[in-house]
């Protein structure tokens, strides 16, 4: 479970990266993504490349720590924990190395989805061809109670060619995903140099899963709520963000003992 959480940091942001390979570049504009999300998408158009973030390094398994002290040297920040009284038990910690994932964009496919999709509003500017992105994360850590893990990391950091138009990207990628067009260009617009980390939800989950803005101490979050084919409880996430942090909490708990755990973090 806990390299699953590490993974999740990473896997999320999949939404806003389509599929290519990582090469080296020496310039690059940096976003800072601070701000996160759970949004609901259709599948990439059947016969395109579908968007995957690949990791440009070989990732290490989570490295057992033994206390927070051992944790904080290793990650060099301050991990923050919910008070005591929230959960039974003592978490297991571990942390990993930072991760970072990167694709190529390709117009000609851009173009493809776009028309696969129906989406005929839209142009792919030339000049992004074979532009490089990248995401990386801080070090990370996890704590793990049963059936409960909670991942943090400072704030998410994009990387991308001087002068590349992420929002402008991220707006047309979101129209091939089934966003309308008013709310996608709210969204890139929102965007700005500070990224939203977007966690796209299929089409296959609907009926299965629920999704709503929560309000906690420090902010808006998003919760998912993701259920058995009988109605019952499978998993909730959550996932929220400070100034200097990005936290995701996921397990079998309960929508109130989550909020909870949240605003108990400090």
């Amino acid at each position: 479970m806990a390299w699953t959480a590490a993974a999740a940091l990473v896997g999320v942001v999949i939404l806003l990266l389509p599929a290519g390979r990582v090469v080296g570049q020496q310039l690059w504009q940096f976003l800072t993504v601070r701000q996160v999300a759970f949004i609901r998408v259709n599948p990439w158009p059947e016969g395109v490349p579908s968007p995957e973030v690949k990791l440009i390094r070989l990732p290490i398994p989570p490295i057992p720590a033994r206390d927070v002290e051992e944790a904080r040297g290793r990650v060099r920040y301050d991990p923050r924990m919910p008070r005591a009284w929230v959960l039974n038990g003592t978490p297991k910690l571990s942390t990993t190395f930072s991760l970072s994932a990167g694709t190529v964009v390709h117009v000609a496919d851009l173009e493809l989805a776009l028309q696969k999709a129906g989406v005929t509003d839209q142009t792919v500017p030339p000049q992004w061809d074979g532009a490089q992105l990248a995401l990386h994360t801080s070090a990370i850590v996890i704590a793990e109670w049963p059936d409960i893990v909670f991942a943090q990391s400072l704030p998410l950091t994009l990387t991308a060619p001087p002068g590349f138009d992420f929002p402008a990207f991220s707006a047309l990628v979101l129209r091939v995903v089934g966003v309308g067009p008013d709310e996608a260009q709210r969204l890139a617009q929102q965007m700005g140099t500070t990224t939203p980390w977007l966690a796209p939800i299929g089409v296959d989950v609907h009926e299965r899963a629920t999704i709503e803005e929560v309000d906690l101490n420090s902010g808006k979050a998003t919760l998912l709520q993701e259920n058995w084919d009988d109605g019952t409880l499978k998993r909730i996430s959550l996932v929220w963000s400070v100034p200097d942090r990005v936290y995701s909490l996921s397990g079998k708990l309960s929508r109130e003992l989550a909020i909870t755990f949240a605003n108990a973090v400090q």
